[in-house]
């Protein structure tokens, strides 16, 4: 069986979108299926919003649902649905991806083929768009990455250091073992968890691979990117550099952030908060997690990305 997770806020066609190509892509599968739903950010889920999670009901295949007035973040909710999962291996999309042929079926093929924990699938935004495939990692400017537009291997799955979360697998028996993306309230709002939860998964003996030829269609719509330059994002890669790297990387991404000639920043208030006061609340907020990652991990983050050049493993 697998566990199909989808977190569920805004437009209510991107859901029914992504459940009905993954309906699709399962019909005569032989792949036994249930549903999670996360719905956040609103006071009451919409009739259109329901009327899709009925359908996986009355077809016998949601697992759980629960609303939530309050907005929670993607990690969160993904987490949250991951508690209720009882699937081998648990699928993960955002609530705007179509799923292509044959997603499923090779993705069980390459779980049974590799050694894999994690499996990324390549993103593609428009059709007639580059393909988005691993990470080129970016640690020292800002604790992320920027997606490579040509795959390490063009046809078969490859180990990468971080991926997209838009569209992932994993086996559950792993997710448990390394705790998923950990306890509620890391991250708030956009961005960190990528690097984070790939990372983790290295340090602690996991594996993180991309198929190459797994693709799922990502409506990123015209929302643009300014949500990077607010203080809950640099909160968040400061965050994730020091759960993963502790002090001296979070030292690190800190005076980059410093540079104004690198880094734009915008204020919902009537001016920017001190960085040095992000600084202090990422610590905080990540201090005692960060602590238990590093009594777990077989490396340094130094170490596993020596080891990531001498194993060939994809970060740039």
């Amino acid at each position: 069986m697998i566990s199909i997770i989808i977190p569920h806020r805004g437009n209510d066609l991107g859901l029914w979108a992504t459940v009905t190509s993954c309906e699709n892509e399962l019909i005569n599968s032989g792949i036994e299926v249930e549903y999670i739903f996360i719905t956040n950010g609103d006071k009451e889920l919409n009739s259109d919003a329901k009327s899709v999670i009925e359908h996986i009901r009355l077809a016998g295949k949601l697992k759980y649902h629960e609303h939530f007035e309050q907005g929670i973040n993607p990690p969160d909710a993904r987490q949250l649905g991951s508690n209720y999962a009882s699937g081998d291996y648990l699928f993960f999309f955002d609530n705007h991806c179509i799923v292509t042929k044959d997603y499923f079926k090779r993705a069980l093929l390459d779980f049974e083929k590799y050694d894999i924990d994690l499996l990324h699938s390549t993103t593609q935004y428009y059709v007639d768009d580059p393909k988005c495939y691993h990470y080129r990692l970016k640690l020292n400017f800002n604790f992320w990455g920027a997606a490579s537009a040509t795959p390490k291997e063009a046809m078969k799955p490859y180990r990468i250091a971080v991926g997209g979360h838009g569209g992932f697998a994993v086996k559950r028996s792993s997710w448990e073992e390394v705790g998923g993306y950990g306890p509620k309230g890391l991250f708030d709002g956009y961005g960190g968890e990528e690097v984070y939860c790939d990372l983790k998964f290295w340090l602690l003996g996991k594996s993180v691979w991309l198929d190459p030829l797994i693709l799922h269609y990502h409506y990123a719509g015209t929302r643009g990117y300014k949500r990077h330059y607010y203080d809950e994002y640099f909160v968040n890669m400061l965050g994730s550099a020091n759960l993963i790297g502790g002090e001296k990387w979070l030292n690190t991404v800190f005076e980059s952030f410093c540079d104004g000639s690198k880094h734009t920043r915008f204020s919902t208030g009537p001016e920017l908060t001190d960085m040095f006061d992000l600084y202090v609340k990422a610590q905080e907020r990540t201090e005692e997690y960060a602590k238990e990652i590093s009594s777990k991990s077989n490396k340094t983050l130094d170490e596993l990305l020596v080891w990531f050049r001498e194993q060939n493993i994809a970060t740039n």
